[in-house]
């Protein structure tokens, strides 16, 4: 039953279900499933459909950028031929010819050089600083919009998966999902967006002016393009698993965290530390040596790349030095020419890095890509639940939490009359809290249904029929938020105060709350840690004495509360489950003997059934459960 209450919070809690056969295993999703990087990137980059405007400036932004850059080596020429020389003709060199002609004779005297080419340097840097600002501060604005988009989708999308997904994943490997992982699509979206585009700009302007210059050397590069273009496929299939087994280790550091800081009094009671230190210390060295295999993997090619241009360059530079070939050429072009094929090897290297991000990019999108592609809850219905009077029938109910695993649920039939309580006995692992986890809807029956009023109640819209039910369990769950908000959660935050302050009333937590600081306006930390067990039990009854539904489920509400507590609580409880539904769940029997029916569950069956005192007189097995706890 703690499950229950941990899915209506929203929080990750399942002490006690390995006893009812639910697996809980960590996120270990196979890589091989995966769908392929295109597809997964494409899927990535459609959440910035909605900012395409801004986009597109980025874009043509890094195409200034590059641009600017590639003229900015091209000027070099200029410069080169005016050294030593009365002036640049335009029958001399690449880029003269197209400057020179707007001069008298078609030469571009000296003096005029002097404050020309400088000038167009300093015009150029100019537009490199605007398209290289406009391209960054669109892209960072794009790619932290998309992010809080997919973050926000996600942990909303999270909150409508039923609670079989729940069974699967750990919480912490989900909260490393929505932390970690969705920013690691930050580089897949920023850091490798912005350098694919700038530097693909670059590479292709820089191959162009090579190109136009003299076409016949640049063809080298293109000798070596197919060797790079297989390095880079092969590593970036091999950075895709990798990247896949860091965010899981992450997710391990993040479950052994949380596990130590959450039972941080277990720890220290029974001597712990050295234990949990190990623990953090494998999963955290287990993410360092995957994330150490990326590194190698990473820079192993981008070396191997660097060697590759570095021998493409090489061999321009010896093929250009062949006689016939500088002769053709001015100094300045020529020296032009051997910087821009320089310069290739820096935006090559540089797209070879980004294949990394993008790789880890994609493989932390499918990590959440694969949430996104879970089955949601079945939330719909063609039948009104309205308010229910809470009679329920329940019909040859069979339910198992895994599809080839044994019924935790075998044939239950069960007639329950509106205003009837109900008490669920048995061992751990009888079904008690699954048969109550079925009739809050949080799983579909295997086979048999449950019918309230007469409705199929899988044929109802979920939320409007989980209005009709009330849960209070032993394991309380309080936000960090006020008492008043505490009680009057989610769609009751509209009730007045002199609701709220009733409901409390009626669990007795009204003279605790008064005493606090700020009364109903007190902040309580984080799962209430500011108050006692039997204090933040009261708050959890007062809570659903607030909600009034016809049916209500308490999972051991009194468990948490001394003896005058519960005294209390009893009496109050004993008001509030009249006129109502109410299945107790209980250990201790002595809490149960006022119940209408008490069932008693073994192996998933109700083996008995009667009052308290019916079912002492048959001698069974609830005779002996009440004789073992008599002693």
């Amino acid at each position: 039953m703690p499950a229950i209450q941990a899915r209506i919070a929203g929080v990750q809690q399942f002490p006690g279900r390995e006893a009812e056969g639910a697996p809980i295993f960590m996120d270990k999703s196979p890589v091989s499933s995966s769908p392929s990087g295109a597809s997964t990137y494409r899927r990535l980059l459609g959440y910035a459909r909605p900012y395409w405007a801004i986009f597109l400036v980025a874009i043509l932004g890094f195409l200034l950028f590059s641009t600017m850059q590639v003229s900015l080596i091209a000027v070099t020429e200029l410069l080169l031929d005016t050294v030593g020389a009365a002036g640049i003709s335009s029958e001399e060199g690449f880029l003269s010819r197209y400057i020179a002609v707007f001069f008298e004779g078609g030469v571009i005297p000296r003096d005029t050089a002097r404050w020309l080419i400088p000038s167009i340097m300093v015009m150029i840097a100019v537009f490199r600083g605007i398209g290289n600002f406009a391209g960054s501060y669109g892209l960072a604005y794009v790619s932290r919009s998309v992010i809080h988009d997919l973050r926000t989708e996600l942990f909303t999308y999270i909150g409508r998966l039923p609670s079989s997904f729940y069974d699967r994943y750990t919480g912490a490997h989900l909260i490393s999902k929505i932390s970690y992982n969705v920013e690691q699509i930050t580089s897949a979206i920023t850091k490798a967006v912005k350098v694919l585009i700038r530097e693909s700009f670059f590479t292709i302007g820089l191959l162009a002016y090579l190109l136009m210059v003299n076409w016949k050397l640049t063809l080298t590069f293109f000798l070596f393009a197919p060797i790079i273009a297989l390095i880079v496929n092969v590593v970036g299939k091999r950075f895709r698993k990798l990247s896949h087994r860091i965010q899981n280790s992450m997710g391990d550091v993040t479950h052994v965290t949380q596990e130590a800081i959450n039972g941080y009094q277990v720890v220290r009671m029974y001597g712990g530390q050295a234990y949990e230190n190990k623990r953090f210390e494998q999963a955290s060295n287990n993410n360092r040596r995957q994330f150490m295999k990326l590194v190698v993997a990473d820079n192993a090619s981008v070396s191997v790349i660097q060697i590759l241009v570095s021998l493409a360059i090489a061999i321009i530079v010896w093929l250009a030095l062949a006689p016939g070939i500088v002769e053709a050429m001015t100094p300045g072009l020529f020296a032009s020419f051997i910087g821009a094929a320089a310069s290739l090897a820096k935006p090559i290297r540089s797209l070879s890095e980004v294949y990394a991000e993008i790789q880890k990019g994609i493989a932390a999108a499918e990590s959440v890509f694969d949430i996104f592609d879970e089955p949601m809850e079945k939330a719909g219905g063609d039948i009104e639940a309205g308010r229910l009077t809470g009679k329920v029938e329940i019909q040859s109910l069979t339910f198992r939490y895994e599809s080839e695993g044994e019924p935790v649920l075998r044939d239950v039939d069960l007639k329950v009359n509106a205003g009837e309580t109900i008490a669920l006995v048995g061992a751990s692992g009888s079904g008690k809290s699954t048969l109550a986890g079925l009739l809050a809807r949080f799983y579909e029956p295997d086979a048999g249904r449950i019918l309230v009023d007469g409705k199929d109640i899988s044929r109802m819209p979920v939320k409007d029929y989980r209005r009709n039910i009330s849960l209070v369990s032993q394991n309380v769950i309080l936000f960090n938020d006020t008492v008043r908000r505490n009680i009057a959660y989610g769609e009751l935050c509209d009730a007045s105060d002199e609701a709220v302050e009733n409901a409390a009333r009626l669990a007795h937590a009204d003279r605790f709350i008064e005493a606090l600081p700020d009364g109903y306006r007190t902040e309580l930390g984080d799962n209430g840690q500011l108050l006692s067990g039997g204090q933040r039990q009261r708050l959890a009854i007062a809570r659903a004495l607030l909600k009034d539904s016809p049916i209500l489920i308490l999972d051991e509400a009194t468990s948490a509360l001394d003896n005058e507590s519960e005294r209390h609580i009893q009496a109050a409880l004993d008001e509030v489950m009249k006129g109502r539904t109410t299945f107790v769940i209980a250990h201790r029997l002595s809490t149960i003997e006022k119940a209408d029916r008490i069932l008693v569950m073994e192996q998933g069956a109700i083996v008995e059934s009667g009052t308290h005192t019916e079912l002492l007189e048959k001698g069974g097995r609830y005779a002996a459960l009440h004789q073992q706890q008599s002693h």
